[in-house]
């Protein structure tokens, strides 16, 4: 009996628990008939989750979320298309809260509080705007071309442009990694460090140490939990790691497996026909393999085009030029292997020592041929 009345008692604090989201809209100045749309972020991939009617101006949505996540909300007026000059939206970052979003007749310039997740990160991106607005600024000044195609400034200009804009995308490197390390009590913290700290090219050693810095419960949520799995497949590709084995299909449709080349140095090549930078660094490619090919070393390329993509990926090696194997599951990003080794941008590469250790990854530029021959013995 006394169990029985724990449990009763109990009651109200659980239901108190249940966490759920408010969304108020006060929008005074619209005057027209309008619907709300909730669109959430799911699987990098916006759905519509939600909508009502727009009544004197005010709109309410409630609901509940696992975790704080990517949404917006557009006004659509009369049923107009969402597109535009109709487009009228503002994306948040929604949470298990009371939100409100207070405007005059737009959504696209409403005040929005009371989620915390949002004013965090729109703190962090306040901090980044104006070293934003200088990669701006000079991709617009050194990208002019003339009426015939011709880039204004020179190619030494542009190499020169090109350098201090790597300093300043560093700098918002540096922006992100101290925002995540100054909140690993925060969502936003550990959202900064999963997306913006492990991007393309982290380094899993360099970056594991403040992972493990944040709180308990943020490393055993969904989010923690898919953070730590981004960072063990980052160490498939780090220097020292034993590469993990593989077998696709090569443009002939026979399997090729990887460690069938073990006793060579193997540069695994991550690229795709529909890939700009990648055919362009393919010639730094093949003056390397030229120059190598009779030195114990082979080249892999992994195309990651998309079901459908054969012949233009194989137009793409015989255009190219590419005389080294080639394979593909034709899955784009999903390619089974770009997934296994945590690949989500293109150009890439690891290089393979004889024994099988990864030694060095992207390798790429004019001076790859003299790289590759400072670490092929």
């Amino acid at each position: 009996m006394k169990k029985i009345l724990f449990a009763l008692l109990l009651l109200p604090f659980m239901a108190a628990a249940q966490k759920s989201y408010t969304i108020s809209g006060k929008l005074p100045a619209l005057k027209s008939p309008a619907k709300a749309y909730l669109v959430l972020l799911k699987n990098n991939a916006w759905k519509e989750v939600d909508s009502t009617a727009v009544k004197n101006g005010e709109f309410q949505f409630t609901g509940s979320v696992d975790e704080p996540q990517n949404a917006l909300i557009a006004i659509r007026r009369n049923g107009a298309a969402d597109s535009g000059r109709q487009r009228d939206t503002q994306g948040f970052f929604i949470e298990n809260s009371k939100i409100t979003m207070v405007g005059t007749d737009s959504i696209s310039n409403a005040k929005i509080t009371g989620s915390v997740a949002d004013r965090e990160n729109r703190e962090r991106e306040a901090l980044m705007k104006p070293v934003t607005a200088r990669i701006i600024k000079i991709q617009d000044e050194f990208g002019k071309k003339t009426a015939d195609g011709a880039y204004v400034k020179s190619l030494e200009e542009r190499k020169k442009a090109g350098d201090s804009i790597q300093k300043l995308v560093a700098t918002n490197k540096q922006i992100n990694w101290k925002f995540a390390e100054s909140h690993l009590n925060s969502f936003m913290g550990l959202y900064t460090f999963n997306i913006y700290v492990l991007d393309s090219h982290f380094e899993a050693a360099k970056v594991e140490p403040l992972f493990n810095r944040f709180s308990a419960a943020l490393k055993s949520s969904p989010l923690g939990l898919r953070t730590a799995e981004k960072i063990e497949i980052g160490k498939r590709r780090q220097a020292g790691a034993k590469a993990t084995d593989f077998t696709q299909n090569d443009l002939n449709d026979k399997p090729f497996t990887l460690s069938s080349l073990r006793g060579k140095y193997v540069l695994v090549d991550f690229w795709a026909s529909w890939c700009g930078p990648c055919r362009a660094e393919n010639p730094n490619v093949v003056k390397a393999y030229n120059e190598l090919k009779g030195k114990n070393f082979e080249i892999v390329g992994v195309s990651l085009d998309y079901p459908g993509g054969k012949a233009a990926w194989a137009e793409a090696v015989r255009k190219d030029g590419l005389p080294w194997i080639h394979v593909s599951d034709l899955k784009g990003w999903k390619n089974e292997v770009a997934v296994m080794y945590g690949i989500n941008s293109v150009p890439q590469n690891i290089l393979i020592n004889p024994q099988g250790i990864i030694i060095a990854k992207n390798l790429r530029g004019e001076d790859l041929t003299a790289k590759l021959k400072a670490l092929i013995k």
